[in-house]
């Protein structure tokens, strides 16, 4: 059982309806600010930095989606069901959170996630990378495959910001979430998840594509798809105000 504290903000004041988000992989809570901040007023909202990302503690790698699922337990005690939201290595730690009961979970939202993403030797090429030259040499790739092109020339701004996070992700951090979805098969644990699910998928995610999401949605026995026309892989950044709709239509 894990007895880390990770870090998270909190916002918004109405403790009978709770949304926790779970960010993707080389990011931290901020990536659900505009969301969180579109949703205060009728929810209490909580984003958390998974190990080794943000402000939480770096954990010697390897970790696993379990691993880092209990750290979500072992950092928030809720006594009612709660909704939770995850993109990417975020949808696969919101699933084992539902698979292993962890926590009481009211709805889940699952986006851009799967429940096995990529392959080994994608993982392993990735990790090398990093570890014989840091975030630096991913940072271009990855923001590349959060957003669509016409969307990056767009909005250079948020690309610099995002690259500033990425850029603060502790190698340790990085590599080992790396190697936990290396690691992780979901496909014979998401048939235990019990609870409404909605999967979300950018039409032009190209890390977990909308056939993935749709598989993931038929293995889940309360599931329901739903594809993003023009989006990425990260439509809370992308998109905030779309995502706040899903989210409240889902919800209500």
């Amino acid at each position: 059982m894990s007895k880390i504290k990770l870090n998270y903000k909190t916002v918004g004041k109405n403790k009978d309806q709770i949304l926790l988000f779970i960010h993707p992989l080389g990011a931290d809570h901020s990536v659900f600010n505009k969301v969180m901040d579109g949703l205060s007023r009728d929810y209490t909202c909580y984003s958390v930095d998974i190990r080794g990302h943000g402000k939480s503690p770096v954990i010697e790698p390897p970790y696993s989606i379990e691993s880092m699922a209990a750290d979500i337990s072992s950092t928030f005690v809720f006594d009612k069901p709660v909704n939770v939201m995850g993109v990417s290595i975020g949808g696969m730690i919101a699933m084992s959170l539902a698979i292993k009961k962890l926590i009481p979970i009211k709805k889940l939202i699952l986006s851009d996630t799967g429940h096995v993403i990529g392959n080994y030797q994608l993982w392993q090429e990735r990790i090398d990378l990093v570890n014989s030259g840091g975030l630096e040499k991913i940072v271009d790739m990855a923001i590349e495959r959060w957003f669509p092109e016409k969307f990056r020339s767009e909005f250079p701004e948020l690309m610099d910001e995002c690259k500033r996070i990425q850029l603060k992700t502790s190698v340790k951090g990085y590599v080992g979430a790396c190697q936990a979805i290396q690691s992780a098969n979901l496909t014979d644990e998401v048939f235990k998840i019990e609870n409404d699910t909605l999967v979300i998928n950018g039409s032009r995610d190209i890390s977990t594509p909308p056939e993935l999401g749709r598989q993931l949605k038929d293995l889940i026995t309360n599931g329901t798809f739903r594809e993003l026309d023009g989006i990425g892989h990260v439509p809370p950044l992308q998109d905030p105000n779309l995502t706040i709709k899903i989210l409240r239509e889902f919800l209500n």
